[in-house]
């Protein structure tokens, strides 16, 4: 009996190893930018097309962006398992275009599913003289029930208005970038 019971144990953990994978979807691809189904202005980040290489817990993008002018391609290597990441930063907020304005070289991120969403979570932090200034990103990335089209969602979490305060955060809705397969 008590072998029964093992075997039994053994044979639902297994399943539900493998009825979670099953249910997680594959976002490896090239994916073109649609800009007619994004609502981000062209003075956002938008990238004309992207790389995506996924092998879970591995995500792995590669993205060409406009830095000063320039082109520059990042790679940008996540883990879905909740492990954490330091990626070359790709967004920042800044009120001073100039190449001199402060950006931080690298931003920590933790990568989880939820569902069949990848999310992550990083945290941007900058300083302007004795201020500090947080603004916690929010990337979900979620493909289409066909297979053909990539969704990422960003949504920007500002700190609450306080009385000392250098910066009063507006209310914006999320970007919303879609992208459709190019070639698997």
């Amino acid at each position: 009996m008590a072998s029964f019971v093992l075997i039994l144990g053994c044979a639902i953990f297994i399943y539900g190893q493998g009825s979670k994978s099953q249910t997680r979807p594959d976002l490896s691809g090239t994916w073109a930018f649609d800009h007619s189904r994004s609502n981000v202005g062209k003075t956002s980040t938008a990238y004309n097309e992207i790389k995506i290489t996924h092998h879970d817990p591995e995500f792995r993008i590669v993205r060409s962006i406009t830095v000063n002018g320039g082109s520059e391609l990042k790679e940008l290597i996540y883990y879905t398992d909740g492990r954490g990441e330091t990626n070359p930063t790709t967004i920042w907020v800044s009120t001073n275009p100039s190449p001199k304005s402060p950006r931080p070289a690298q931003t920590n991120s933790k990568t989880m599913w939820s569902g069949e969403r990848v999310v992550i979570r990083s945290t941007l932090r900058l300083t302007q003289g004795i201020h500090a200034f947080e603004d916690v990103i929010v990337d979900e990335w979620k493909l289409s029930a066909d297979g053909k089209t990539l969704t990422q969602t960003t949504r920007h979490i500002l700190p609450p208005n306080t009385a000392e305060a250098i910066f009063v955060p507006a209310h914006r809705p999320d970007d919303k970038r879609v992208y459709t397969l190019v070639s698997k």
